[in-house]
């Protein structure tokens, strides 16, 4: 039974599905063009990422003591000022160093004392030494003494004299001891000074990984007690941007972003910062954005996910037309937009078609009078014809580029004051952000070819810096060929 219902209903499955395919009401007839008028309007283009939102500054506090925790004087989400004290290890140890140090000190002082006196003494010792040698001299001058006892007394003078020098050294000694001791006060004060963990900066605790009698050992480097993100009314986003679109993010361009927290509020920034160090990560580069913000009612809490899009491009006004226009392609070739010909490039060489009319064109923009325009014209024209055999070489293109660029900005600077010379590379800037292309505009049916350079684009339009349109015309946008009976 099932298999004859499977052969029944088989036949029909296919008749129904080829009913409800089958293009009725064309079953003849001419193709349908369809297209899109150039209107005016605004263009933002951005680009498109995720990052994560972090504190505008973040401190990890730790410890550069081991000990045990004594005391918690913060926990999570707690307000703090810089020198508020966050954590207390046991001190007895530090205390009973710094007990020491300070007896050492005074064993120090009290030894200076000592050997000031001993200056004293050795003093008084050559004093009774050299009255004793004058007297023995003057007794050997009568001859009432031989000159070996005057001798002796010299000798004793001479040594009264050396253990008078010891103990000045000795004093310089006892001094250098006491400064020693001084220092090692003074560390041993700082290191229990250090027993308590202070707040270097104005902010709020985000984060505790230390518990009451908890130890700490810092040994290599310091254990991280606390950490404090200071003044969450200002974030900033750090986000990755794809090697393909970094090229059009620039310092202090606007961006807008979203969290899942908050799915109907979108936030507002701008780019502070584009990190030069790539970051690779299968095969994928990337590079990292920091987008500021203000966040007054600490709202946005370190480390939720933001899309974002950074602004990259912003037109108010501009010709536009629907981006369907551009990625149009007619089915077959159309007389005058042959395949792999750029739009907006005629023929004649440089200074001739449609590149000579507008350079000229830009000429005129920036006031450059005709005789100027007529010997810039001209010297290119020199130019290029003495570098037709680097071209006929086969040189490399890069090389042939940097030459074409370099020599036309050397004829530019000499043909054009300061004023002008700033104007056209300005523009030319601005024309490197261009590209050209060809639309299809609907004449009575057949497709007519428009050369055109295209500017900056979003998800919807794309924007008409020149060419051959103007508002009001229908783009073609797709044909839907007839089809015959």
């Amino acid at each position: 039974m099932n298999r004859k219902l499977f052969y029944f209903a088989t036949p029909l499955a296919i008749t129904g599905l080829a009913i409800w395919l089958w293009p009725f009401g064309e079953t003849g007839g001419a193709d349908q063009i369809s297209g899109e008028p150039v209107d005016r309007g605004d263009i933002v283009q951005v680009v498109s990422s995720v990052g994560s939102v972090r504190a505008l500054n973040t401190v990890e506090v730790g410890s550069q003591l081991s000990g045990q925790i004594e005391e918690l004087f913060v926990d999570f989400n707690s307000p703090v000022r810089v020198g508020d004290l966050l954590a207390r290890l046991d001190p007895q140890t530090f205390e009973r160093r710094v007990q020491e140090a300070e007896a050492n000190l005074a064993v120090a002082r009290a030894n200076v004392t000592v050997q000031v006196a001993g200056i004293q003494r050795a003093d008084a010792n050559l004093k009774a030494a050299e009255r004793e040698y004058r007297r023995q001299q003057s007794l050997v001058e009568r001859g009432s003494v031989s000159q070996s006892a005057l001798d002796a007394t010299e000798a004793a003078w001479q040594s009264a004299l050396a253990d008078l020098a010891i103990a000045r050294a000795q004093v310089l000694n006892a001094e250098a001891t006491v400064q020693q001791r001084e220092a090692a006060l003074d560390a041993a004060r700082i290191d229990l000074e250090r027993t308590e963990i202070r707040s270097p900066i104005n902010g709020v605790v985000i984060d505790r990984a230390v518990d009451v009698g908890q130890t700490v050992a810092a040994s290599l480097q310091a254990p991280v007690l606390f950490t404090i993100a200071q003044d969450l009314t200002e974030i900033q986003i750090e986000a990755s941007v794809d090697e393909a679109d970094i090229g059009s993010v620039r310092e202090d361009a606007e961006a807008s972003f979203r969290v899942d927290a908050y799915p109907d509020d979108q936030f507002r920034g701008r780019v502070s910062q584009v990190r030069l160090a790539p970051n690779e990560e299968g095969n994928v580069v990337t590079y990292t954005v920091v987008i500021t913000a203000r966040n007054p009612n600490r709202r946005l809490l370190p480390g939720m996910t933001a899309s974002i899009d950074i602004v990259t491009g912003r037109r108010e006004n501009v010709l536009r037309v629907a981006n369907a226009g551009v990625r149009f392609r007619p089915p077959e070739p159309i007389e005058g937009a042959a395949p792999g010909q750029p739009a907006g490039r005629g023929g004649g060489g440089f200074g001739g078609g449609r590149g000579g009319a507008e350079m000229n064109e830009t000429l005129v923009e920036i006031g450059v009078p005709e005789a100027a325009r007529e010997r810039i014209q001209e010297e290119l024209r020199e130019a290029f014809s003495g570098m037709r055999g680097m071209f006929a070489s086969g040189a490399d293109p890069d090389s042939i580029r940097e030459r074409i660029e370099a020599m036309t900005a050397e004829i530019f600077r000499r043909n054009l004051d300061n004023e002008q010379f700033a104007a056209w590379q300005t523009l030319q800037r601005e024309r490197e952000n261009t590209r050209p292309a060809t639309l299809y505009v609907d004449n009575r049916g057949s497709l007519e070819p428009r050369r055109v350079r295209l500017g900056i684009s979003d998800d919807r339009f794309t924007e008409i810096v020149s060419g051959e349109l103007a508002e009001g015309e229908t783009v073609v946008t797709r044909i839907r060929r007839g089809v015959g009976g």
